[in-house]
């Protein structure tokens, strides 16, 4: 039996982020599990073109599907490496994924870290832990959102943090989705001012990008870092993305096992 663990990203353009997230999330899958051939792929064709400008090549999930099969890979784990499931996971990779069901003895589709709410506390934790929260601070978490319809996660997300009584506050840059910067503007405004000496602001998204460094952080007045501030907040942006954190990578390598065993592959 050959056996091929695959991390399917939307991809990462700037080497030294790509290197402390994505790649560093798939050495720890070879170390987890080393009786596995472990790849990458980018969903995002305009990242993998201008990477191949750079001579860096990245097959997308299909072309990685098709060299596992003409390798001989009988059995194919694909991970997402997304936090939630969105438009890219829904339309990119599980659409994919069953078209090429066929072509392998056992081809299995993995989870985003946090696309089953059993296991939302575990992945919030890992984040809480990341990012060191000190009493009298509160944490911002920006992600993504979807441009298109609404990902209610976010949502669900929020609520587990509001009953384990965890100092963390999430919003989208989607302007199209919420929870939206008034939305987490509100939150921050009911805190008492004890609680909320300091706010840090940091991304919800595995890697860092132009998302991080210009629309949280940067010095435009537009940004979050910037209008959190113009509303009376001391704020710390973090640029670093979650998989830049150990902990935050462990969140993937335990719902892998999970599914692996539960499929009786380990």
């Amino acid at each position: 039996m050959k056996r091929a663990l695959l991390l399917v990203s939307f991809g990462v353009l700037a080497e030294a982020s790509r290197a402390r997230s994505l790649d560093a999330l798939a050495e720890d899958f070879r170390q987890a599990f080393p009786a596995w051939t472990v790849r990458q792929a980018y969903t995002s064709r305009f990242l993998k073109a201008k990477l191949s400008e750079r001579g860096v090549s990245v097959d997308s999930l299909p072309e990685a599907l098709a060299r596992l099969e003409g390798e001989g890979y009988d059995t194919v784990f694909v991970q997402p490496t997304y936090l939630t499931p969105g438009e890219e996971y829904e339309q990119k990779v599980c659409t994919v994924v069953a078209q090429y069901a066929s072509h392998f003895a056992a081809l299995l589709l993995g989870a985003p870290a946090f696309a089953r709410p059993a296991c939302d506390i575990r992945g919030l934790r890992a984040v809480e832990a990341a990012h060191a929260v000190a009493p009298g601070t509160q944490l911002v978490l920006l992600g993504h959102g979807s441009p298109h319809q609404h990902n209610p996660v976010y949502e669900r997300l929020q609520a587990v943090v509001d009953e384990a009584g965890l100092p963390i506050h999430i919003g989208v840059l989607e302007p199209s989705d919420w929870p939206t910067f008034d939305d987490v503007l509100q939150r921050l405004r009911r805190v008492p001012a004890a609680e909320a000496g300091r706010i840090l602001l940091a991304p919800l998204l595995l890697a860092g990008g132009r998302h991080v460094t210009r629309d949280m952080a940067g010095e435009d007045k537009d940004s979050w870092q910037s209008r959190l501030q113009a509303a009376g907040f001391p704020v710390e942006s973090v640029l670093h993305g979650l998989g830049e954190y150990p902990a935050f990578r462990q969140v993937y390598i335990a719902q892998a096992r999970d599914d692996l065993r539960a499929a009786g592959l380990l």
